[in-house]
């Protein structure tokens, strides 16, 4: 099957390495995959990585009519070049943007990353990160197959190592710097904990427009000496920072899914997570991570609890983690669903 894979932002956020995932897995399948990226996206260099083919396309994400026209064109012009049975998107905008000029034997398919229903109905097919997501969608209207395609976290050859806590504990945060992130709960909690567990450190690793806010209740807070913001962490440097933590905190508002949840279980790591959404559909509480309410007292309460784990009970719940992103978010079940996805469509 000839299949386009589309993304047209540029930074590196969980959806873009989706993008990667769906290029090279399905390229492993059998499949022609062109990737089509905007030119200066840090996606790039992850598909010279792999030496997947791509083409850069710049075109306006905007419904406003002169704009639309324009997008419209240069994404015509890029179907005639790539003729292809099938085009991956994944935003609702450029499912809009891209159906009308999209010939009538190739099908649309929609990845959905977030709770946006705007332009959701011009796909054949949705691929809901979670099962939030597919409720959203259907409650939304769309009337056609919606499939919940969860991420895919790429195993090392090498398994990891579970590690006993160290002294002093070190919470460990990656995300990018805003609202919905929950930063701000995060550092709350970690003034409530000094009260209760002094001996701690932590790590925030990202950048955002909330980074100076962070950076002020930090000070607010007196946590210069326990609290470190690092900025953002490289692609090869991920695992090595999931390796110095002890626990690895989600202190999210709103989650679709929560990619860094499966890469630090991936590394055999205590994530604690906020029951926001995604993170429900992939922590089992007590079991293979732990949950916690949206807010810094609960989150501040459970920190604690967790630093007063038995080593055994520590590293079972860390084997557990990773045993449950091997059977779930690996490759394996990944190119499973996948193939779901493309007999459906043949189906419909």
């Amino acid at each position: 099957m000839r299949i386009v894979n589309l993304i047209s932002g540029k930074d590196l956020g969980g959806p873009k390495q989706a993008f990667v995932h769906y290029s090279d897995n399905l390229r492993y399948l059998g499949h022609q995959v062109t990737s089509i990226i905007r030119s200066g996206a840090q996606v790039q260099a992850l598909l010279d990585q792999r030496q997947l083919d791509y083409q850069f396309l710049d075109y306006p994400r905007s419904r406003w009519p002169g704009f639309r026209h324009l997008a419209q064109r240069r994404l015509q012009a890029l179907v005639k070049q790539n003729p292809a049975d099938l085009v991956l998107v994944h935003k609702p905008i450029d499912a809009a943007l891209i159906k009308p000029v999209l010939p009538s034997q190739c099908q649309l398919v929609l990845v959905l990353h977030s709770y946006t229903a705007r332009g959701i109905n011009a796909a054949d097919m949705i691929l809901a990160v979670s099962e939030p997501v597919r409720d959203f969608v259907i409650n939304n209207g769309f009337q056609g197959p919606v499939l919940v395609m969860p991420n895919l976290v790429e195993l090392n050859s090498q398994e990891p190592i579970a590690r006993a806590q160290k002294t002093p504990f070190h919470i460990a945060h990656m995300g990018v710097m805003r609202r919905t992130k929950g930063q701000d709960l995060l550092i709350e909690a970690l003034h409530l904990l000094k009260a209760l567990q002094p001996h701690f450190r932590a790590t925030l690793a990202g950048k955002g427009r909330w980074y100076n806010k962070i950076s002020k209740l930090v000070s607010q807070y007196q946590l210069q000496n326990q609290v470190n913001l690092t900025g953002w962490v490289d692609n090869q440097q991920r695992d090595a920072f999931f390796d110095a933590a002890d626990i690895i905190c989600i202190p999210s508002r709103s989650e679709t899914f929560g990619m860094v949840i499966i890469e630090a279980m991936a590394r055999k790591k205590l994530v604690l997570a906020t029951r926001c959404g995604g993170p429900e559909g992939i922590i089992q509480d007590g079991e293979t991570g732990f949950l916690t309410d949206i807010d810094a007292a609960s989150m501040a309460t459970k920190l604690d609890h967790i630093m007063q784990l038995s080593e055994t009970e520590h590293l079972e719940i860390c084997e557990r983690a990773y045993q449950h992103v091997l059977q779930n978010y690996s490759s394996k079940p990944f190119r499973q669903r996948l193939q779901l996805m493309l007999q459906t469509l043949a189906e419909n």
